[in-house]
């Protein structure tokens, strides 16, 4: 049993590092700017794939543990969709510690290495997993894919089922008119977070995330954004769709509101576009790829050259005893007859 174990670990680790080698591109980039309200885990972004040797085609996603507890496995479902509301075909997949597919553990953008990510059998709150964690996807065309949450599995062994499909909406900054960006410029007491951390939508509050108006998801536990420091309450409070409406009408009605200038056109308001954020993410994502899989090869070649330089030092030290022979017999004990040949031949070089 142990040694049919070692081997199950063997297969994963060689499937792991061969992954991680591929030369990938990103096909398309997906975007979730929304939240499930009652999920302990969030999909923060996904990745189409493809093999640039191969041409296999690949779903990379990244998840984050909202839940206070530490996660032991996630079970996901893709459903994939050709031109029906039916899905033709689904895959399953499985992130966990035991199946090696936690990929890159991440917390506060920090990324652990890969031994250390490895070696950890949970996903702590607030951290981020399954960077550079590659689904193969059918080779059949598909014209829709669709994320399922299928259930959750905690350190203490309880099993949650979720089956629950990663689908939602939120109102992007971009798509509000102009009074009511006028509204949130008037009442935004965070105009100096956003050259860094922009307002990109009107955020939303379920029972275990809450989503933050830079777009980041946050644990309900949390009473301020990990990324941007803005205040949940004071968004709550200030910023939500209906709030903003009802400003917006009460502005409306007053002649004196109705001529105020209009601070959208200011600096601390624009951003980047979703289309220019979305290919800069692709881009990056590209680079991480390269850089992880240039350093898995980097460790193959150091790996191939390892028996090659150990048989260098054994056979340099079987030369120096080799040599040490040599001189304990010539010198040391020296035969008469070369000894005699080697005088005459020092004399006759001397005369």
């Amino acid at each position: 049993m142990k040694s049919d174990s070692k081997r199950e670990l063997k297969a994963k680790i060689k499937r792991q590092k061969f992954d991680r080698m591929r030369s990938l591109r990103v096909v398309k980039y997906l975007e979730y700017p929304f939240i499930l309200p009652d999920s302990p885990v969030s999909l923060e972004e996904g990745y189409i794939v493809s093999d640039m040797d191969s041409c296999d085609v690949f779903a990379s996603f990244i998840f984050k543990n909202l839940s206070q507890r530490s996660l032991r496995k996630l079970n996901i479902r893709i459903d994939c969709y050709l031109n029906q509301n039916i899905p033709y075909t689904h895959v399953d997949f499985t992130y966990s510690h035991n199946d090696l597919t936690f990929g890159l553990i991440a917390k506060d953008e920090v990324n652990l290495k890969l031994k250390e990510s490895n070696m950890r059998t949970t996903v702590e709150q607030n951290e981020t997993f399954g960077t550079c964690v590659y689904i193969p996807l059918p080779e059949t065309y598909f014209t829709k894919m669709e994320v399922i949450l299928v259930s959750v599995e905690y350190a203490g062994g309880q099993v949650i089922e979720l089956n629950m499909p990663v689908v939602g909406d939120s109102k992007k900054y971009s798509e509000l008119d102009n009074f009511s960006k006028i509204v949130y410029t008037r009442i935004n007491i965070y105009r100096a977070a956003e050259s860094r951390f922009p307002t990109k939508v009107i955020p939303q509050f379920g029972n275990t995330v809450w989503l933050c108006c830079c777009g980041t998801k946050n644990s309900s536990d949390n009473e301020v954004c990990e990324k941007c420091g803005r205040e949940k309450e004071w968004q709550q409070k200030s910023i939500t769709n209906d709030i903003i409406e009802a400003t917006k009408k009460r502005m409306i009605s007053d002649a004196q509101e109705r001529v105020l200038h209009d601070k959208t056109k200011f600096k601390q308001n624009k951003y980047l576009e979703s289309a220019e954020e979305s290919e800069k993410k692709m881009k990056d994502y590209e680079i991480a790829m390269k850089n992880i899989a240039y350093e898995e090869q980097r460790k193959e070649k150091r790996q191939l050259m390892l028996i090659p330089k150990i048989l260098l030092v054994f056979f340099i030290m079987y030369l120096i005893i080799v040599l040490f022979k040599i001189i304990e017999e010539f010198f040391w004990n020296p035969d008469p007859a070369i000894e005699i040949a080697v005088i005459t031949l020092f004399k006759r070089f001397i005369l």
